[in-house]
């Protein structure tokens, strides 16, 4: 049996509910006393290997023997025009 949850609760323990549904729990959340919604975990994109948001990123080492501060040293990729 599913864990009902009425729309007030769910509002106060929505991280918590996300929780639960991730590691399998069916959980329903109810309006006005009768079902609403069923939580459930969301299929995985197909196609990509990335986490979410992150499209891609390059790293390029500075010359021999020159120092690199990460927090305010950036140097440009030599093999891109611009």
């Amino acid at each position: 049996m599913a864990a009902e949850f009425s729309v007030d609760e769910a509002r106060e323990r929505l991280v918590e509910l996300l929780d639960r549904a991730e590691s399998g729990e069916e959980i329903v959340i109810t309006r006005f006393g009768a079902p609403s919604v069923w939580l459930q975990p969301a299929r995985p994109r197909s196609g990509g290997g990335f986490a979410a948001g992150v499209i891609a990123a390059a790293w390029v080492a500075p010359a021999a023997g020159d120092a690199f501060d990460v927090g305010t040293d950036y140097w440009p990729d030599s093999s891109s025009s611009g």
